[in-house]
């Protein structure tokens, strides 16, 4: 999963720069060049990065209606276009609980970390200057670290929903670059600026490095940042659990009660599929549709 930046290249006049064209002309010429790659940068940028809505057929609430929007950025394949992944199931159920939910799709060649997390972060503040109260993101694997970014780097992200956070890594390479999904989440977990933290490990999960349940814990704490790290959860296994309707169903109500307390407190924690928020409890409105893990089948 080590992902390479693509450099992009675009044809620049040299000669009309070189041939004795007076020097006042030349900087015009060099600045309108400038601009235009400037402009045909933006646009392919634009083009390659997007936001969606997760339900086309749902009309959006709007920021006067919503509870508040979340993002979901879906993870990165090296050999598949990951946009054309379906949306989680349990992105539904924030929809159904009156979230805006949309999602923000990459196109594989030009998604690295640096860039797609400045674009999700410009999304963010496009929704905010919208008047949606809360912007909350949420994402899978690859789109997990980004949004964990988008955190560090800006203030206008409310809270965070990371499940199976993965960025690096090869089946060839094993664990030498594997284990930088522990060392360089660490490092991103100690720069997220305020937003809440929800974060899933999954048993079984071929890029996941192992103990970083624990070790989120301490630095959030640390950070004295509200939090719930949610550790090797029973039979949900495999890095693409969160993909399932047995995740929605064991965990949608309590990531719901996560976005929609008022406060987390020291200690919370998914009880069943509710939010356990420390002492006192909140209450939140659950949904019917909310299963034991075991109760269906399973899903992709």
């Amino acid at each position: 999963m080590t992902q390479p930046i693509l450099s992009m290249h675009a044809a620049f006049p040299v000669g009309l720069l070189s041939r004795g064209v007076p020097a006042r002309r030349t900087a015009l010429l060099a600045a309108a060049v400038i601009s235009a790659i400037g402009l045909w940068s933006g646009a392919a940028a634009a083009a390659e990065m997007w936001l969606d809505p997760c339900d086309s057929g749902r009309a959006a609430l709007g920021p006067e209606k919503a509870t508040g929007a979340v993002i979901w950025s879906h993870g990165r394949s090296v050999d598949a276009e990951d946009f054309q992944a379906p949306t989680p199931p349990y992105m539904t159920m924030l929809g159904d609980d009156g979230w805006d939910t949309f999602r923000f799709n990459r196109l594989r060649a030009s998604d690295t970390l640096p860039g797609s997390a400045r674009a999700l972060v410009n999304e963010v503040h496009e929704l905010k200057r919208q008047g949606y109260r809360q912007v909350a993101l949420a994402g899978q694997s690859f789109g997990a670290f980004l949004s964990l970014m988008a955190a560090d780097a800006s203030d206008e992200v409310d809270a965070i929903v990371a499940t199976a956070p993965a960025a690096f890594g090869t089946f060839a390479d094993f664990y030498d670059t594997w284990r930088s999904n522990a060392t360089e989440l660490y490092s991103v977990l100690e720069q997220v600026r305020r937003a809440r933290v929800m974060i899933f490990y999954f048993h079984g999960d071929e890029f996941d490095p192992g103990g970083r349940g624990e070790r989120s814990r301490d630095i959030l704490n640390a950070r004295k940042l509200p939090y719930v790290v949610i550790d090797q959860p029973a039979r949900l296994t495999t890095h693409w659990a969160a993909a399932t309707p047995q995740f929605a169903g064991a965990f949608g109500g309590c990531i719901l009660g996560f976005l929609d307390a008022a406060a987390v407190a020291d200690g919370a924690r998914c009880d069943g599929d509710r939010l356990w928020a420390g002492t006192p409890a909140i209450q939140t409105a659950q949904p019917g549709t909310a299963s034991h893990p075991g109760d269906r089948a399973g899903g992709g």
